[in-house]
This record gives C-alpha cells, sequence and structure tokens, in this order.
C-alpha cells in the first residue's frame, strides 16, 4: 500500500493541531484539560517551578484559562488522573492505572537495584511496617514517619522509611494522594484509585504491548523508530520489541506509516492524527512551549521536522550553557521562532523575562511581535501576575 507523504508544513501544522497548541479547538478550563488528558494520555512531571511547573506548561499552551489548581483537582481531589511511571515521572490517566501494572513491576526491580546501590536494601524489611502504619494513620509524607535508620546523605533519601514508600508507591501498593508542593502524602492505593481502575490486569503480553507502543504514538501525535526520548522508558526502548509492536500494529491498521518530503525516515502515527489536516487555518497565535512537553520528547526527531534544536540547559553547567538555565521555546504560525528564559515569578511577583532569542533565521514582523505580545498577557493571566512592561523591549518592540 503506497505510503502518506506530507511536507514539512503539512506536518507540523498537523501536529499541532492534534495538540491544540494551534488553538484549532475551544478547550477551556479543567473541562479541557480532561478532553486534552484524554487524547494524550500521558505528560510529564517535573518539580522545578519557575514559571510554573512541566505538567502546569504543557496545559497553559493547550487549554484556554488554564489554572493550576485545575490540575490538583483532576489529581487529587477527583483522581481522574494519577502520579506514575511512564516515560519518566508522568501524570496519566487513571483509567489506565491497571494496565500499568507490568511497568510498575518493572519500575520496582529498578528500584531495588537503586536500594542496592545506596546500600538500603534494609527498607525492604520493613515495609510491612510502613504499611500497617499507612493503613492506621491515613495520608502519609516522609516528614510524618521514621522507622528505620537515619543517615547523612548527599542523594536519596536519608531515612530507611522514606526509601520503603517510595518503593511501595513504584510498586503500586501506595499511591500519591495529595501534594503540597514537591512533598508527595501517599495513602493506600485501594483508598485513592476508584475501584474500576484498581483491578488486576488480564492482558497478555502481546496486547500489552500493542496498547503501550499505541498509547505511546497517541502522547507524541506520530514517532519514528529511532531510539530517543519518545521512547524512553521500560519495554519501549528495546528496539526489536518495539519493531516487531509497530509493524503488528500496522498490520492491524491501528497506526499508519507516513514519509517527510526531504527525509529518508519512516514515521508512525495513531489513526487520529490525520484528521487534523482537515478545517481551516487558526488565525495567527504563539504559545510558549514546556520544555518537557510531549512534541518536545524527542528532541532529534524535533530539530528533523521544524529544524529546531534545542536543549534543556538546567543541569548545564553556567560556563558551558549556550543559552540559560531554564529555556522555554516559542511557536509562531506553526514554527518555532524564539526562545526565552523567564525570571521566576516567585522573585518578580510579574512575569518578566530574563532573555529573549529569536531564530537565526527569523525576520520578525510587527503581526508576528504583536501575537506575541498577546501571548504575554495570555501566560500572565496563567501565572495570576502582570506581565512585566519591559517584555515588550525584549522581542524589539
Amino acid at each position: 500500500m503506497e505510503m502518506n507523504v506530507y511536507t514539512k508544513d503539512e506536518v507540523r501544522k498537523i501536529l499541532l493541531r492534534y495538540h491544540n497548541i494551534a488553538g484549532n479547538e475551544k478547550l477551556a478550563g479543567i473541562d479541557g484539560v480532561r478532553r486534552i488528558m484524554s487524547r494524550l494520555g500521558s505528560i510529564q512531571y517535573d518539580p522545578l517551578n519557575v514559571v510554573g511547573r512541566n505538567a502546569d506548561l504543557v496545559l497553559q499552551s493547550r487549554v484556554d484559562g488554564y489554572r493550576a489548581e485545575h490540575l490538583y483537582t483532576l489529581l487529587y481531589e477527583e483522581h481522574s488522573l494519577v502520579d506514575g511511571f511512564d516515560k519518566e515521572m508522568c501524570i496519566y490517566t487513571t483509567k489506565d492505572f491497571s494496565k500499568f501494572s507490568r511497568v510498575r513491576e518493572e519500575h520496582a526491580e529498578f528500584s531495588i537495584r537503586t536500594l542496592e546501590y545506596r546500600g538500603q536494601t534494609g527498607a525492604l524489611d520493613i515495609l510491612n511496617d510502613i504499611k500497617d502504619f499507612v493503613t492506621e494513620h491515613g495520608m502519609t509524607g516522609t516528614k510524618d514517619i521514621s522507622i528505620g535508620e537515619v543517615r547523612e546523605s548527599r542523594w536519596g533519601h536519608k531515612k530507611l522509611s522514606s526509601a520503603a514508600l517510595d518503593y511501595l508507591y513504584n510498586k503500586g501498593e501506595l499511591c500519591v494522594a495529595d501534594k503540597k508542593g514537591t512533598q508527595k502524602y501517599f495513602d493506600l492505593t485501594e483508598r485513592v484509585i476508584p475501584d474500576d481502575f484498581n483491578v488486576t490486569d488480564d492482558m497478555t503480553m502481546d496486547e500489552f504491548l500493542d496498547w503501550y507502543v499505541g498509547r505511546r504514538i497517541k502522547s507524541l501525535g506520530f514517532v519514528w523508530d529511532k531510539n530517543g526520548g519518545a521512547w524512553q522508558g521500560h519495554f519501549l526502548s528495546d528496539k526489536n520489541i518495539r519493531k516487531m509492536v509497530l509493524e503488528r500494529l500496522v498490520e492491524k491498521n491501528e497506526i499508519y506509516t507516513f514519509q517527510i518530503e526531504g527525509l529518508q525516515n519512516v514515521f508512525y502515527a495513531c489513526n487520529e492524527f490525520d484528521s487534523y489536516s482537515d478545517g481551516e487555518d487558526c488565525k495567527d497565535y504563539a504559545r510558549f512551549i514546556a520544555p518537557l512537553d510531549n512534541i518536545m520528547w524527542d528532541r532529534a526527531m524535533l530539530e528533523k521536522v521544524f529544524d529546531f534544536s534545542y536543549r534543556w540547559e538546567v543541569y548545564t553547567p553556567v560556563s558551558k550553557r549556550k543559552y540559560g538555565y531554564y529555556v522555554i521555546p516559542v511557536v509562531y504560525n506553526n514554527r518555532f521562532v524564539a526562545r526565552f528564559e523567564p525570571e521566576p515569578v516567585s522573585k518578580t511577583k510579574s512575569f518578566k523575562i530574563k532573555n529573549w532569542w529569536w531564530e537565526p533565521e527569523i525576520q520578525p514582523t510587527n503581526g508576528m511581535k504583536d501575537t506575541i505580545i498577546e501571548e504575554m498577557n495570555r501566560f500572565s493571566e496563567y501565572l495570576g501576575v502582570e506581565c512585566a512592561k519591559e517584555n515588550k523591549r525584549k522581542i524589539g518592540e
């Protein structure tokens, strides 16, 4: 069967419409979060908070009127979303919780190796004591319990009880029931996850792999079959397994293949992807994109498709950074046109841009600048602060 061929402009447009970054769908408020999470399934969690945490930045770029309390409600009041390991630490839809049982088993085994490396396998000897404590006391944070040894440590948990809590969470016996800042509060999983989603998974391994690979493709919209960020995580990083599953999903018409003009690679898309090629073009738009956004997961693929090179320099020594500590890409009309480093909003009490860089090939027009200024104001509303007046000067006003 003949393979679909898109131009780069076409595939960029479809991808940004699929993610609603183009604003083609009227997704707003907490219901908008529900709808986009139902499509993507999973977004990456990171605790750094400069102008919101990564998950908040992902959602604000797709949902009008988004506020951080919307995500809190869905995670810790409705429990329709849950914290869990997927690509990395992620937030995913609770209806998938039972299907992640194999991922949790793998991650629990990985956690044991981490405990061995840290010399903290004693945590495994106090698991029943930890569960008894949580059963009796309910939601428990690491500061609420101290069982086993305590030692100084530059990395990882100092208390065995904290390491044990973490292991039970990775295994799925505990869930994050609440979070205050970055402090997790655990409870028994059966008290957190609705009964319908906390059941024994009866999928075969092939059924699980088909589901998991297909689900990852939906989280991005499309992928290629090259090792990298798109395929991080248990099971998916094995290229031989992945090749077999991708071929099976294509044969079953659950995904389809396409190529992009000028590129030799074969890409794999979820069946919903092409439906976003229809519809009228959106008006001019700009969006600020999270550093760990789903469309940024595979940066090598991003560079091929968008001709945009991005490196997250948070953990890069200052002397080796090309741009800055926490740098946010800017999309305008299906292209990455700039990036900026914001000042931490907790310090400035406003949305203030520290540094702004236009991409080398971009010649900004007045219309482009006006649209980006509108996005600055929208972004400030998401943060609940004023937009600093000097931001306009940063982009060359």
